[in-house]
């Protein structure tokens, strides 16, 4: 929470640099509350048909994009890369996947063109090396929690939450990248037994998610 507000305060900085710890805290808290805002869409009733959020998302995704772009941009600069990169990710595929490895590449040792290393000393380095693993795995099993929750109950809760077959085909797609998330994560843990722990967590959520979409595929 400390380091999604942490981005808040740096609203629309897009100079200086920011460590791996505190861009992937705000992105997955970041994650949680756009989760959140489409719930209550849903359940008031506000959300437009068929495409599952409403105006309570919509005006949370406006309000976070500038300061999601800094963080973002202050990550790159972080690693000793141009704020410019952020648009590989424009390259079908290659460019996301690339994007995704700067953004856990470790800092620049060091003060680079962009500033002083945002991880002011070496206690506080070896700090976030144990507390990291620990972190990500409570973070993947929240995150596994929520998900499955939101996929299951929101067609419960919501009569004409799949408007169309297509909307479930969709569906199972975007939870299938969902899926891919907590392996990601396991990139960022330095601890070779604790990211056995999230890759297995992981693996097992994908492995899940791509039978229940090869399930939908052969209906």
């Amino acid at each position: 929470m400390n380091w999604y507000l942490k981005v808040l305060k740096q609203y629309a900085v897009f100079r200086g640099r920011s460590r791996r710890k505190e861009y992937w805290s705000f992105l997955l808290f970041n994650i949680f509350l756009s989760l959140l805002a489409i719930i209550l869409d849903n359940i008031i009733g506000i959300a437009i048909k068929g495409f599952g959020f409403g105006p309570i998302y919509g005006l949370y995704s406006l309000a976070i994009i500038i300061p999601g772009l800094a963080v973002a941009v202050r990550r790159l600069h972080d690693v000793g890369k141009s704020g410019l990169m952020i648009f590989i990710s424009l390259i079908p595929v290659i460019g996301a996947i690339w994007l995704l490895v700067l953004m856990f590449t470790d800092s620049n040792s060091g003060e680079n063109e962009y500033g002083a290393n945002p991880k002011d000393a070496q206690a506080d380095d070896l700090l976030e090396d144990k507390s990291t693993g620990d972190l990500i795995i409570l973070v993947v099993v929240i995150w596994i929690f929520f998900s499955r929750a939101f996929w299951t109950f929101m067609p419960v809760i919501i009569d004409d939450f799949y408007t169309t077959s297509t909307m479930e085909v969709t569906s199972k797609f975007i939870s299938l990248i969902w899926a891919i998330i907590p392996i990601s994560l396991a990139f960022a843990i330095k601890n070779k037994s604790k990211q056995i722990i999230v890759f297995i967590f992981g693996g097992v959520y994908l492995l899940n998610t791509y039978y229940e979409m090869m399930i939908q595929f052969l209906k």
